[in-house]
């Protein structure tokens, strides 16, 4: 099969350039999915910024399906001390937020690369990356169902989300600042009133919470620490987290009364990572594969679409043979913003000093 561009990796950024690539160009897409894409997450807070980054991808606020959009009612973070604090403000200054249902955006955004002329291949593991004396690439994959094929393309893209996956397996340097882990479950509320609305983060000895409520009275509640932390407290298991989570305050109060039926909590990687693909002809990652931020700092969504988005100019600039300035330049913006993350976060860590001696919060200041 040959297409101009592989996109490896179904999620926001990985759909955004499929669709910023249809939208604005004549090229050739595939995109690939390892997952179904029916994958409960947390949830996403985000700003009224989406809007603006959907109407770019010309897609109409109406077109989603209801639910998928709702205004926070309040986000409140308990963060050096044991007093509510208004979290909107931490890294971004705009007023009008909502909670995201990720399952319900991802599913509309993959519809519409499908639409609009898009190969779309879930359930779909890639193999093995080659790339040809003529810098062009040969991927095989695996289909669940219809087994091994393989595509020739022009370009590919790595859009596999925080494990950058693709960089990984094509000798492309990563950067990892930490090893942050959420260790975390889905409860299901009995009354409401009793969780409250909105999202809530409650700092720990040995880490931080995060809780949100999702639709259909469901409690996303997560433990964000260091992979070591996680496994000396047996936080994947559910005895180390009911026992941690016995220590909170406010998680505490807001999960009186809920119910999990998965059995042990999950764990899921958090880190922050920069990618540097400089030096790769005919390839770029965008999103988290590119940059990944910690998840305190709400800035994933947005990355996700945003580098998606500038990538695919990029992209075109490269298979007209126009692309190395444009790759380098997009290689430095993402490193520039990164470091500016760093400096923000390091500021808002250092504003817990209550378990100056804990490990987790030693290493963040």
């Amino acid at each position: 099969m040959e297409t101009d561009v592989l996109i490896v990796g179904g999620g926001p950024a990985g759909a955004s350039a499929a669709l910023s690539l249809l939208t604005y160009s004549d090229v050739q897409v595939t995109l690939v999915e390892q997952s179904s894409l029916d994958r409960l997450r947390p949830g996403e807070h985000v700003s009224a910024s989406i809007f603006d980054l959907a109407r770019y991808l010309k897609i109409d606020r109406d077109e989603f399906e209801p639910g998928s959009f709702f205004p926070t009612y309040g986000s409140v973070s308990y963060w050096g001390s044991d007093l509510p604090v208004n979290r909107d403000a931490i890294f971004t200054t705009e007023q009008a937020s909502y909670q995201l249902d990720r399952e319900k955006f991802d599913l509309l955004l993959v519809k519409k690369v499908a639409e609009r002329g898009g190969r779309v291949f879930p359930r779909t593991k890639c193999l093995r990356y080659h790339q040809t004396a003529g810098e062009h690439w040969e991927i095989e994959l695996e289909h669940v169902e219809k087994g091994k094929f393989t595509v020739n393309a022009r370009f590919l893209v790595d859009a596999t989300g925080r494990q950058a996956n693709v960089c990984r397996q094509t000798a492309v340097p990563c950067k990892k600042m930490d090893s942050l882990m959420g260790a975390g479950a889905f409860l299901t509320v009995a009354d409401p009133e009793v969780a409250g609305p909105g999202l809530v983060l409650e700092s720990a000895p040995h880490g931080w919470w995060y809780s949100n409520i999702l639709p259909g009275n469901v409690l996303a509640v997560v433990f964000f620490s260091d992979a070591d932390i996680i496994s000396r407290y047996k936080l994947n298991k559910s005895s180390g987290w009911n026992s941690f989570l016995s220590q909170t305050k406010q998680i505490k109060r807001r999960t009186a009364g809920t119910t999990c039926s998965d059995g042990h909590p999950w764990v899921r990687s958090a880190f922050t990572q920069l990618s540097d693909f400089s030096q790769r002809e005919n390839f770029i990652a965008i999103g988290d594969a590119a940059s990944s931020f910690d998840p305190v700092s709400s800035m994933g969504l947005g990355f996700a679409i945003s580098s998606a988005c500038r990538a695919a100019g990029v992209i075109q600039a490269g298979l007209s043979g126009e692309g190395r300035q444009e790759l380098l330049t997009y290689q430095q913006d993402i490193s520039r913003n990164f470091e500016h993350y760093l400096g923000l976060r390091r500021l808002f860590y250092q504003q817990e000093k209550r378990w100056a001696s804990s490990d987790f919060w030693m290493r963040r200041n």
